[in-house]
C-alpha cells in the first residue's frame, strides 16, 4: 500500500513540475515512436526505430512549445489570442510531404512505401498526442497501430486464400488461321481482366497455329462470354474449352 502511495506521489510531482513534465512527455514519445518504428526496422525498411523516434520527439516538443507559447502570450496581454495547437497543425502538413517522399511507383505500376508513409504520419500523431498530454490516447493508438500491422498479413493471406478457392481454372485450345491473330485473340482475355497461368503456341501445317491458354477465372459466366467472343473472330477456326 505504501509503495502505491509513493508511486502516486511521484507521478503527481512529475505532473506538477513543468520541467519534469516535459521530460516525461518526451520520454514517452521516444518509447512509443520507437515501438512503432521497430516493426519497420525488423522488415529492413528505410524508416525504422531512429526516424520514428526522432519524428515523435520533435512533434512532441513542437506541440509543447505551441501550447506553452499560447499560454505565455495570452498572460502577457489580453489582446493576444493564439490557437495552442496551430503549430501542431502545421507539423502535420509538413509530415505529409515527408511521408509522400517515401512512396515509390515502380516500372510495373506497382506502388510501394504506403505503409512506411503511414507509419511516419502515425509517429507524428503519437508525438502530438503525447505533447498535448493525452498519454492514454497515445498509448492506445500505438497498441492499435501495432495490432493492425501484425494482423494485416494474416488478413491478406485469408482473403487471398478465399479468392484462390473461388477461382476457376480453364484451358482454352484455339486454332487460328495465321500467327498474326495471336495478339488480337489474347487481347480478348486481357479485357476480361483474367489471370494468365500459362500460354503455349504451336505451329501447325499450312500456316495454322494452335494457341493453348491456361487462365484462372472467377465466374463461369465469363467463360461463356470469352468463348462467344472467340467464336466471333474471323481468324479463329475452332475453340476447345476445358474447365
Amino acid at each position: 500500500m505504501n509503495i502505491l502511495l509513493d508511486i502516486k506521489f511521484v507521478i503527481n510531482t512529475i505532473l506538477q513540475t513543468p520541467h519534469l513534465l516535459i521530460l516525461a512527455k518526451t520520454f514517452i514519445a521516444l518509447l512509443l515512436g520507437s515501438f512503432i518504428g521497430l516493426e519497420r526496422e525488423l522488415k529492413r525498411k528505410p524508416v525504422g526505430v531512429k526516424p520514428c523516434a526522432i519524428i515523435s520527439i520533435t512533434t512532441c516538443i513542437l506541440t509543447i512549445v505551441s501550447i506553452q507559447s499560447a499560454e505565455y502570450y495570452s498572460a502577457v496581454s489580453e489582446n493576444i489570442r493564439t490557437d495552442p495547437m496551430r503549430l501542431a497543425a502545421q507539423v502535420i502538413s509538413g509530415i505529409g510531404f515527408l511521408g509522400a517522399g517515401v512512396i515509390l511507383r515502380k516500372s510495373n505500376d506497382a506502388i510501394s512505401g504506403l505503409t512506411t508513409s503511414a507509419i511516419i504520419w502515425a509517429a507524428a500523431g503519437i508525438g502530438i498526442a503525447t505533447g498535448a498530454g493525452f498519454f492514454f490516447d497515445a498509448v492506445i493508438a500505438t497498441v492499435m497501430i501495432l495490432i493492425a500491422i501484425r494482423l494485416s498479413p494474416i488478413v491478406h493471406r485469408f482473403v487471398h486464400n478465399k479468392k484462390q478457392e473461388k477461382d476457376i481454372e480453364a484451358i482454352f485450345t484455339i486454332h487460328l488461321n495465321n500467327v498474326e491473330a495471336v495478339e488480337k485473340v489474347t487481347a480478348l482475355f486481357d479485357v476480361q481482366e483474367n489471370k494468365f497461368d500459362s500460354m503455349e503456341l504451336k505451329d501447325l501445317y499450312n500456316g495454322e497455329v494452335k494457341l493453348i491458354i491456361n487462365i484462372d477465372i472467377e465466374d463461369y459466366s465469363l467463360l461463356h462470354k470469352i468463348y462467344v467472343a472467340l467464336k466471333q473472330q474471323p481468324e479463329v477456326i475452332g475453340v476447345d474449352l476445358i474447365s
